[in-house]
């Protein structure tokens, strides 16, 4: 938002230099990204007048220029321009000046043998215009009223400052002058001169009109006002152009214009639509009932100011007027129903759009304007009227009395919101202020205190406020153009210390000061990241928003991208991608794994965090050992770095065969378990993702739920480490060598074992598996090796020899099994 000091000088009392000034801005929330000195290209031009103009001797085209500016003695200027003649006032540079359109230093100079002392100079020189036919010349009428020698910026109205400010989402009222006026009378605690309005004009409510109901919601309001007896060929006042083109809007007409003042100093967009060409376009008289606010039509297209044609869609907001599209609802106007030259009467269209219909339309067509980007950062619809009104009054100061009725599609009804201000929740939340107290010997003191009253009182009023003394504090109101970001008492707060100014308040810790600490989830999380880096892994970050691949994924209301308009529902398929980057590149190896959100709908929308990642190659340092040799793992390598990497969080995942994942090896795949509970998988990438070249080598994937992990490892049993006297007394080993049926899952044997085992039983072992055509196609062997131990003395074979035999019966009759001679 670019704002001239003149202009709001105009509306605010400024009693500090420029550059004091964007400190207080920049330190009071409205950062001043950049500080123009108008009269900087112009420094060293002056006034003055050309007194006798004569031939040059040496050249066809040069003139010798005697010129008055002021002095006791005239300059004699070299010139080469057509339009040079005596007695006309002229834009003298002089000695010294620099005029850095051109990059141009002022001497005193030699021009074929003539002396010349300055340089009479164009609007083009002077940075002023993009060309120039010869020198400018000043208007007779406007040089007499200044004396000869007067500085060039005081006559063009550049002896100002633009101040480019920043302006965050969260302060739609620093869009207008009137608010960036507003907020320095608060900031230097000056007066505030609010424009007035001259007249005001009868309002009708429309009844029949068409209205979108996205766009046009309860806070919001549609305006349309005819207005005749104009003149589109009227240029704009020297005030109304200097101030609007400062602003970065480049002047047109005075209609055209007049709107864009309004926008700049009210913040409240307005567009004009030519009368006449909307009768012809809808083949009638236009009639205010004639306007709609809709959702456009496929194949429905648009000629905008631009020149560009646009193609509309359901995404995109419009105005319609007899039903056929004139403008992009807040965002540009069309070009076919535009003011030009020949404008004599308009309809002028006031409104509050909402900010989701205007961030959908600007980004379906892929411009952002003044008018759009106001409407998405939220106005109030209870200026809209009176931004309109003031517009009117400009129009009628010079085209004359017109008393036009402004058309509004709804009735604003007055409703006073008060927000509650306690005095005790302002000294608990801001605390004391430090006030330096000068004692004898110039000795200082620091006093603290509360803020008064009378203080508090003060600051509020100075934004607009309006107080009603209560006996716990006050119920304020807030003006409508600070109703978007003052709408709790902790934004009232806020705002009294930033007007107080921050660095006058004490510190306010907590006492006594308690140091914060990680839960156990959280200890655990750090834990399990540490693990994977540990053992290997690259940790990665992949992007949560995603392309629309499929209908199951969730949508976001409005995306800036295609690319970006869904929430992930897994995180596998980014990895896949970062994996094969990487085989390009040409490594050999690539471990990977994140910790994550996934996002999708059941009954209601779910976030579930993960542990995902992918595995690819053997990762050695002595690659000579295995030169020549197949990179990849096989399925226990991959599995076993899984197992590492999970080994310092206390837990048994347990693996089950599966088949049913699409896009994992239907043999090589493991759905896993933590006690009991099904927590993600563990697989080979199918083969046909690999003929598809999708995939471009062997890849291992995991996933498992870290709600899971996280609760299973910090269960006290698991979390905090208890102590175990190492035992005192020897261990028996027995092995046993049985037939299975491959259906049958080694975890599942295990643990049968082990609950046939009751207390003697220490642990199970797997250590053996044969395969053999002699044993058969189906069946394999697997021996087990059993600990027995007891807690106070050696056991012999007469304590173990039932329980043993308990063991071998009860794992032939589960497992229907036989033990191996």
């Amino acid at each position: 938002m670019k704002v001239s000091q003149n202009w709001l000088k105009t509306l605010v009392d400024i009693d500090t230099t420029p550059e004091d000034l964007s400190e207080k801005l920049s330190i009071g929330g409205f950062e001043v990204d950049y500080l123009e000195d108008c009269s900087e290209n112009v420094n060293g031009v002056v006034l003055g007048k050309v007194l006798s103009v004569v031939k040059h001797q040496g050249s066809d085209k040069l003139n010798i220029c005697q010129v008055d500016v002021g002095n006791t003695k005239n300059l004699q200027i070299i010139c080469g321009a057509r339009n040079i003649k005596p007695n006309i006032f002229v834009y003298v540079a002089t000695i010294g000046a620099h005029l850095s359109a051109i990059d141009l230093i002022i001497k005193r100079s030699e021009i074929r043998g003539v002396i010349s002392e300055g340089m009479i100079c164009s609007l083009e020189e002077l940075g002023l215009e993009d060309s120039s036919e010869g020198i400018a010349v000043v208007e007779e009428d406007i040089a007499i009223k200044y004396e000869l020698g007067t500085a060039g910026a005081i006559l063009l109205d550049l002896n100002d400052y633009v101040y480019d400010l920043a302006i965050t989402a969260n302060r739609p009222d620093g869009m207008s002058v009137l608010g960036i006026a507003r907020e320095i009378s608060a900031l230097l605690e000056t007066k505030f001169h609010f424009p007035k309005l001259c007249h005001h004009y009868k309002i009708n409510l429309l009844e029949k009109i068409d209205l979108c109901s996205e766009a046009i919601t309860s806070d919001c309001i549609y305006t349309i006002t005819s207005i005749d007896g104009l003149n589109g060929n009227q240029l704009s006042p020297r005030w109304l152009k200097d101030r609007i083109e400062k602003s970065g809007i480049k002047s047109i007409n005075l209609l055209v214009d007049i709107t864009n003042f309004i926008l700049l100093e009210q913040g409240q967009p307005l567009h004009a639509f030519d009368k006449d060409k909307l009768s012809n376009l809808i083949g009638k008289e236009v009639l205010p009932d004639d306007f709609s606010v809709r959702k456009a039509k496929d194949q429905e297209t648009l000629v905008c100011l631009d020149g560009k044609k646009y193609e509309l869609n359901e995404n995109i907001t419009i105005i319609a007027c007899g039903n056929i599209p004139v403008a992009i609802a807040g965002v540009i106007g069309g070009l076919e129903t535009s003011v030009t030259n020949c404008t004599s009467s308009i309809y002028l269209e006031g409104a509050v759009f909402s900010p989701l219909s205007i961030r959908k339309s600007s980004k379906e067509i892929g411009i952002r304007t003044e008018s759009s980007s106001r409407f998405e950062k939220g106005i109030s619809f209870k200026n809209t009227i009176d931004s309109v009104t003031r517009a009117i009054n400009l129009i009628e100061e010079y085209f004359g009395d017109n008393k036009p009725i402004i058309n509004i599609s709804n009735e604003l009804i007055k409703e006073d919101k008060f927000i509650k201000l306690r005095r005790d929740r302002i000294h608990q939340i801001l605390g004391p202020i430090l006030l330096k107290n000068v004692q004898p010997n110039n000795f200082e003191k620091l006093d603290k205190r509360n803020l008064s009253d009378k203080e508090i009182e003060d600051k509020l009023k100075l934004i607009g406020c309006f107080l009603k003394s209560k006996e716990y504090g006050w119920d304020v109101q807030v003006l409508p153009n600070r109703s978007q970001d003052l709408l709790r008492e902790i934004d009232l707060i806020e705002e009294i210390a930033r007007l107080i100014g921050y660095d006058l308040f004490d510190l306010q810790l907590p006492n006594p000061i308690k140091p914060g600490k990680l839960s156990s989830s959280q200890l655990a999380l750090k834990k399990l990241n540490y693990g994977f880096i540990e053992n290997g892994f690259n940790e990665v970050l992949s992007y949560s928003l995603v392309s629309e691949d499929n209908n199951d994924l969730i949508k976001i209301a409005n995306p800036l991208l295609i690319e970006t308009s869904c929430l992930r529902d897994n995180i596998w398929h980014e990895h896949l991608r970062i994996i094969n980057r990487n085989i390009k590149a040409g490594q050999t190896s690539c471990w990977i794994f994140e910790i994550g959100n996934i996002f999708y709908k059941k009954i209601d929308y779910i976030q579930e965090q993960i542990l995902s990642g992918g595995i690819y190659g053997k990762r050695k340092l002595e690659k000579w050992v295995d030169s020549g040799k197949e990179n990849d793992l096989n399925y226990y390598e991959a599995r076993g770095k899984l197992n590492e990497s999970l080994a310092n969080m206390n837990i048994k995942v347990e693996d089950k065969p599966c088949n049913n994942i699409d896009f994992l090896h239907p043999g090589k795949t493991a759905k896993l378990f933590i006690e009991g509970k099904e927590v993600g998988y563990f697989g080979e990438i199918h083969p046909r993702l690999i003929l598809e070249k999708k995939v471009l080598k062997k890849i291992y994937l995991f996933s498992l739920k870290v709600s899971n992990i996280l609760n299973a490892s910090t269960r006290k049993n698991k979390w905090i480490p208890l102590y175990k006297q190492f035992p005192t007394v020897p261990k028996m080993e027995r092995d046993i060598n049985l037939i299975f049926n491959k259906k049958y899952l080694i975890n599942d044997i295990i643990s049968q074992i082990k609950k046939s085992g009751k207390n003697l039983l220490e642990d199970v072992n797997l250590i053996d598996v044969f395969e053999d055509e002699d044993l058969g196609n189906n069946v394999v062997s697997y021996t087990f090796r059993l600990s027995y131990r007891g807690s106070e003395k050696t056991l012999l074979e007469s304590d173990i020899a039932g329980i043993h035999s308990n063991i071998i019966t009860t794992i032939e009759n589960k497992f229907n099994t036989k033990l191996r001679n």
